[in-house]
Formats: structure tokens, sequence, C-alpha cells
């Protein structure tokens, strides 16, 4: 199966892109800027539960510990050594702790239209490529100090190699490709699900070729080991701690971050990045639209781009039996890139080929419009919820904490606050006479990890102040027992 630049096929491929685009790369180079000026506003807001984990458990600590500890899944080997040299060369601050996953998403942008023209028309990928700088999901993982903006790099930069592999033949693509996905899986385990699709997919490539009378494997498969062997060359002083966690300690969030939790809030935060449940329901119907006509068009690129989130859905259940939608995001270029052609190929099969320029344009205006929400408030708010308390607290009065908001509270922000870990002990607090003041967040979580605590809170509490933030259901709440005037 010979790759071919299948969206130059399509009505109006090529020529637009001949008309409008002179200079593409000038194009991408503007909007990598563009893209780079989007990431770094709002970059120092304050810090989420797993980046203040994530700063207290590993990047505090010595270059020499981080490389030689797997302390939990938190641990993205990659983007903590970067992190760690970026804390170090400009001091600890939110903008450093996140540096690393501003110049991975601004590094994404061309890496994207680079594989998109090798698929796609010039102007389908310069539009995808915009779509991309836009994102407001991407924007928000970009200022997420943890590495999945890397992992949607390299994920981005060793599809383009191994297509360039396939269809050249090659040998120094595959070898670059080993490289990519060694540094890929090192910034996160999840990225051997897309190495295990790529090895499905040449596999099926090398049988087809076999039955032709022709040797198509050996280079794949230099790349493969090659691959494989960076891997555990990386992995080398930790593998063993990284065995024993996978095999030896069930998630405790294995009842909460179900497959069908995972599902309804992969769909509430597209409808936040699109602006609309409208939006959403056409982007639907739209990546339909481009998914068939690249499956039409040819299955290899259909299979490089769908098979990685079955194979990640798949490794997910089984592993740990957990599930979130940040385990997808590394395939956002590729959602991207299908969205983009169903835009092409939907008014084309209309006969309105203009509309496509309007469908275009209405998506990026969409994504880019809710860019305000990100903007607006922080991940999580535990500052202004401090600040709310300490401000309105009278001597006296107790603060206690519960569930998630226990950790941030007592060793990142250093709050002399009793932390409760069961219901009973929230009541017995409640009973002595004096006003309680509960911070709390992740009431799904806290449930969980304190049951029948929502039910303490609703007997006996009053939300006086809700904190949002733009991580899903990360509101921060401030919650006053007895009487509120």
């Amino acid at each position: 199966m010979e790759l071919v630049n299948v969206a130059k096929t399509e009505k109006g491929g090529e020529a637009p892109a001949r008309a409008v685009l002179v200079r593409p790369w000038l194009w991408v180079a503007a909007l990598t800027v563009f893209a780079a000026c989007l990431r770094a506003i709002g970059i120092a807001k304050g810090l989420w539960w797993d980046e203040i984990y994530f700063l207290m458990i590993t990047v505090r600590h010595p270059l020499a510990n981080i490389v030689t500890t797997f302390p939990a899944d938190t641990q993205h080997p990659l983007y903590s050594i970067l992190a760690r040299l970026s804390v170090v060369a400009f001091g600890e601050h939110a903008w450093s702790l996140r540096l690393p996953a501003l110049l991975f998403g601004v590094a994404s942008i061309p890496v994207l239209y680079l594989l998109a023209s090798s698929v796609a028309s010039r102007i389908e990928a310069l539009l995808a490529t915009a779509l991309l700088t836009v994102s407001y999901h991407h924007v928000w993982f970009s200022q997420n100090a943890r590495g999945y903006t890397a992992l949607a790099f390299w994920t981005l930069l060793s599809t383009y190699l191994l297509l360039r592999g396939i269809e050249t033949g090659r040998r120094g693509f595959y070898l670059a490709y080993g490289a990519a996905v060694a540094l890929g899986i090192y910034t996160h385990l999840t990225m051997m699900f897309l190495v295990a699709a790529h090895l499905l997919i040449c596999a099926c490539l090398a049988v087809d070729a076999a039955r032709k009378g022709a040797e198509k494997w050996r280079f794949p498969l230099q790349g493969f080991l090659l691959g494989g062997a960076l891997t555990l060359l990386f992995y080398a002083p930790i593998l063993s701690q990284v065995r024993n966690f996978f095999l030896h300690r069930p998630s405790p969030m294995r009842a909460v971050s179900t497959p069908r939790w995972a599902l309804w809030e992969t769909v509430r935060g597209l409808v936040l990045g699109l602006g609309s449940q409208g939006v959403l329901l056409l982007a639907g119907v739209v990546v339909l639209a481009g998914a068939w006509t690249y499956f039409k068009q040819n299955r290899t690129v259909f299979a490089m781009f769908a098979l990685p989130g079955a194979m990640t859905a798949m490794g997910a259940v089984l592993s740990r039996g957990t599930m979130y939608p940040r385990f997808y995001f590394f395939l956002i270029g590729f959602a991207v890139l299908i969205l983009i052609r169903g835009v092409f190929v939907i008014p084309n099969w209309i006969g309105a080929p203009r509309l496509a320029a309007v469908l275009a344009c209405a998506l990026m205006a969409a994504s880019a419009y809710s860019l305000i929400r990100n903007y607006r408030y922080p991940k999580q708010d535990y500052e202004g919820a401090i600040q709310f308390v300490d401000a309105l607290k009278k001597d006296g009065e107790v603060v206690v904490t519960a569930g998630a908001t226990t950790y941030p509270m007592s060793h990142y922000f250093a709050k002399p606050w009793e932390s409760v870990e069961t219901a009973g002990r929230l009541e017995e607090i409640c009973r002595r006479g004096r006003p309680v003041w509960l911070v709390y967040t992740f009431p799904r979580y806290l449930e969980a990890a304190v049951p029948g605590s929502l039910e303490v809170i609703k007997k006996e509490f009053t939300v006086v102040r809700v904190f949002p933030g733009t991580v899903g259901d990360g509101d921060v709440f401030v919650a006053k027992s007895g009487r509120i005037l």
C-alpha cells in the first residue's frame, strides 16, 4: 500500500493552495510565533493538584534522584528532567515549571504542518496548523506542567518519520523514528500504545509486500529494535520500580475514573473547547466525513490516525483499570487533521466548495473564543480560597480540609489546617460548638476518599464561595458550618 498525498485528489485541493500559499512556511512560522504568544498568556497562574504533587515529590529533588526514582505514574521522566533544569535555571515559579510543556506545545505547530503536508494538500495542512494554534485544549495542556504536549510532539514526529520511511524505504527515517518513539516512551508510557499500533501496521505492510515477492521488513524492524533498546536504556535505573508499580499497586481511583466517566468528561471538555454542544455535534459529523475519506483513500494513513486510540483504550483498561480524557490528548494532531479533511469534503459532496472556508473559520473562531475561560481562571484557585478564608476567619474558628485539598494546603502552602479522613471525624469537629470552615475540591474523588463526606457537608455546611477552575470538576469550594449571616 503506497503513500500518496491523498488530499490532492480532492476537488479544489491544490489550486487554492497555489493561489493563496506562495510560501507556506512563512505562514507556519507566523502561526508558531502566534502559538507561543497564546500559550504564554496566563502561564504564571496558580498550580493545580497534579502540578503541586509533581513539584513536591519530583522536581524539588536533585536530578540524580529524579532519574533513579519512580514514585508514581505522575512521574513523566523526560519532562521531570527538563522541569528540574528549568527550575534550577530560572527559579521555582509556576511558569518555569510549565516552560517545557509550553516549548513542546509550540514545537508541535510546525511538526503538525510537516506531517499534514505529507498526507494532505497545503491548504488543508495550513488550516489544520491554524486550528491547533488556537485550540483550547492544546493551549491548556501547553500550560500544564506535565508531559502531555511532549507526548503529542513525539507522536506527530514519529508518525511523520514512519510514514516517510514507508514511502521512501530509506533506513534513516526508520532509525530517526526509533529515537523519537524512545524519547516519547521516556516522556510517558502511553506512547507504547502508539508504537504497538505502528508495529501492527508495519507487520501488515510487510506481509502484503512478502506476498508480492518483496522484502520490506528489515529497515522497519531496525527502527523498532532501536526504539526498544533506547527505551530500555532510558528506563534502566527505574525499570524494576515501574514494573512493581503497575503490577502491585492497583489504582485507588479504579471505581471512580471509569471508561464511562471518561467518555462523558471528554464530551464535557469538547463542548468547553468548541464553545457549544451545537458546534460539537457539527464537528462530530465533520470528523466522521473526514475519517471516511481517509479510510477510502489510504488505509495506512487512516490506520496511523485511528488505531493508536483503540490501542490506548484497551491498554488503559487492562493495565490500571482507570481512564482519563488526558490519555488521548497525544492524538490531538490526528483529530485536527481528520476534522479539517471533513471541512473540505462535506462542501464538495453537497456542491458548495466555498463553504469549506466558512466552516474552517467557524471552528477556529469557536475554539479561540473558548480561550477566554482559560485566561480568566486558573486551573485550580487554591490561592483564592486561602485568601478568602484568611480574610473572614475569626479567632477560635476552625479550618479543615478533606480529600484533594489536604495535600496542597499542608505540604505546598504550609497552612496549619486540620485534615479529616472520615465523615465521622468531620461530624465530630462540627459538634464542638465552634464555627468550622471547610475547604474541598473534586467532590467525586472526595466521596471516594472519604465515604459519606458529601452527606455530612450537605447536612452541616453551607457553601459560601466557589472558586472556579479550568480543571474538570476542580472548582475549590469554601463552606462554613452553622448559621451564615
